[in-house]
C-alpha cells in the first residue's frame, strides 16, 4: 500500500506545483494549459491523504504489540511524523479552500501564494521522512531539496506535454524551461547525494540488498531521462516550426519515463534503508537480483566492489548503441512505443554493465 501511496504522492504533488509554476507566469511565457478547476481540487486533496498512508503503516507495524488505535494515536500527536501530516493536512486545506472560492488560473498573484504554500508543503513532507529522523535539519532539507527538484520538475513538464496544444508559445516556454529542468537536475542530484549521506552510507555495498538495487535502477533511469532532457532541449527546439513534428510526443516521454522513476521511488519506502549494510544483512536475506548476478556467498562481512569486465563493458556499448538509435528514431518521428521499448532496453543494458562489473 505505501509503495502506491507514495508513487501517487509524487505525482499528484507534481501535477500540483507544475499547474501554479505555470500559473504564476504571464500568458506569453507558456503555452495555454488546460486544467479543469475538478482535476486540480482532486490532486490537492489526495496530497494528505497519501501522505497519511506512511503514518498508517507504521502504526500498522508498531500496532501489532501495543494495539492499533492506541499507536495511531500517539504517533499522531507524540509523534514527528503525526505532527508533520497534521501541518501537511492544514496546508492543503488550505490551498483547497483557495482554489475552490477563486479562479486561481487567471490571477498571477494567488497562483504565486499557492505556489509557495506548496513550498511550505515540500518542507513538511520532508519533516516526515526517514533521513529528517535521522538528521533533523540536515535529512529535512535534502529531502524537500530533492522532492521539489524533481517534483518542479516533472509536474512542469507533465502539465505542459499532457494538458496543452498550443505550438506558438512553445518557444517563449522553452526559453526559461531549459535552463529550470537544468537546475532542477543538478538540484536533485545534489539532494540525492545528500540523502545518500544520512540513508546510503555504502552505496556500493546496498546493492546487496533489495533497497539498494531499487535505487542502482532509479539512476540507471535517470541517466535515460538526462538523454531525453537533451533531446528535447535541442532536438525538439530545432523542429518546433516543422507542423509536422510532434514535439509533445517526445516531452511526454520524458515525463512517463520520470513516472517510472517515482514508482521506483515508491517501492524504495517499503524497504528497509541500509545505514549499516552488515547489520541490515543479520537480519534481511540478500536481494535476488544481486544473488543472481554475482557469484559468492553474501554474508555480513561481505562488501561490494566493481572491476572493467568484458562483458559489462558490451553492456555498456549496447546501453549507448540503443540510445543512439532512440535518437535516430526520434528523428524520423516513429512511434512513441518503439522508443520508450528503446529506452527501457538501454535503461536495462546499462544495469547489467554495473551488475556484471560487480564483485564481492
Amino acid at each position: 500500500m505505501l509503495f502506491v501511496a507514495k508513487a501517487v504522492l509524487y505525482l499528484v504533488f507534481s501535477l500540483f506545483i507544475g499547474t501554479f509554476i505555470l500559473y504564476s507566469l504571464s500568458d506569453k511565457r507558456r503555452p495555454s494549459i488546460h486544467v479543469s478547476k475538478k482535476g486540480l481540487l482532486l490532486w490537492i486533496a489526495l496530497i494528505p491523504v497519501t501522505a497519511f498512508s506512511q503514518v498508517l503503516e507504521l502504526a500498522l507495524s508498531l500496532g501489532k504489540d501495543f494495539g492499533f488505535w492506541p499507536t495511531l494515536n500517539d504517533i499522531l500527536f507524540s509523534f514527528d511524523i503525526g505532527k508533520g501530516w497534521f501541518f501537511i493536512l492544514a496546508l492543503s486545506l488550505l490551498l483547497f479552500v483557495m482554489v475552490y472560492f477563486n479562479d486561481v488560473s487567471n490571477d498571477r498573484f494567488l497562483s504565486r501564494l499557492s505556489l509557495g504554500i506548496g513550498v511550505v508543503l515540500t518542507i513538511a513532507i520532508g519533516y516526515t521522512s526517514h533521513a529528517a529522523s535521522l538528521n533533523q535539519w540536515g535529512g529535512l532539507f535534502a529531502h524537500a531539496l530533492h522532492f521539489l527538484a524533481i517534483t518542479g520538475w516533472t509536474g512542469t513538464l507533465l502539465i505542459v506535454s499532457w494538458f496543452s496544444k498550443d505550438r506558438e508559445r512553445l518557444p517563449a516556454f522553452f526559453k526559461w524551461f531549459t535552463p529550470f529542468a537544468f537546475i532542477c537536475l543538478l538540484a536533485t542530484i545534489g539532494g540525492g547525494i545528500w540523502l545518500m549521506g544520512y540513508i546510503v552510507p555504502e552505496y556500493f555495498n546496498s546493492w546487496m540488498i533489495d533497497y539498494g538495487q531499487a535505487l542502482l535502477i532509479k539512476h540507471v533511469l535517470l541517466i535515460v531521462v538526462v538523454f531525453y532532457a537533451g533531446i528535447n532541449t535541442i532536438w525538439v527546439r530545432k523542429n518546433m516550426a516543422d507542423p509536422s513534428f510532434a514535439q509533445y510526443k517526445w516531452m511526454r516521454l520524458e515525463g512517463v519515463i520520470l513516472l517510472i522513476i517515482f514508482a521506483v521511488t515508491g517501492f524504495m519506502t517499503q524497504q528497509e534503508p541500509p545505514h549499516d549494510v552488515s547489520q541490515t544483512l543479520a537480519f534481511q536475506r540478500p536481494s535476488k537480483l544481486f544473488t543472481a548476478f554475482v557469484d559468492g556467498k553474501v554474508n555480513i562481512n561481505s562488501t561490494v566492489d566493481i572491476a572493467p569486465t568484458l562483458i559489462g563493458a558490451g553492456f555498456l556499448v549496447a546501453g549507448l548503441l540503443l540510445l543512439a538509435v532512440s535518437y535516430f528514431t526520434i528523428r524520423r518521428n516513429v512511434s512513441m512505443l518503439v522508443v520508450f521499448l528503446l529506452s527501457l532496453g538501454a535503461a536495462l543494458s546499462f544495469y547489467l554493465a554495473v551488475m556484471f562489473s560487480a564483485f564481492i
